[in-house]
């Protein structure tokens, strides 16, 4: 899976992961009121919850990234 870690000590229930995934990857919790991967297979690994969680909850497997690619023609 893409979605190594969301971490639930960190996590504050912002839903920011929620807005920001476009393949609808996370929920939140109803009785702990804080983000988890509800759908990890259909992770795909734009890194939009990584980098729009505010306290850093997330962690994407650096093992199934790809390296983005620019073309400067």
């Amino acid at each position: 899976m893409a979605i190594q870690q969301v971490d639930q000590r960190r996590c504050i229930g912002c839903r920011t992961c929620v807005v920001t995934c476009p393949t609808d990857v996370f929920r939140l919790d109803a009785g702990t009121r804080r983000a988890l991967a509800a759908y990890p297979s259909e992770c795909q690994i734009c890194h939009m919850c990584e980098n729009y969680c505010p306290v850093g909850a997330i962690t994407i497997s650096s093992d199934k990234s790809m390296p983005i690619v620019t073309c400067w023609a």
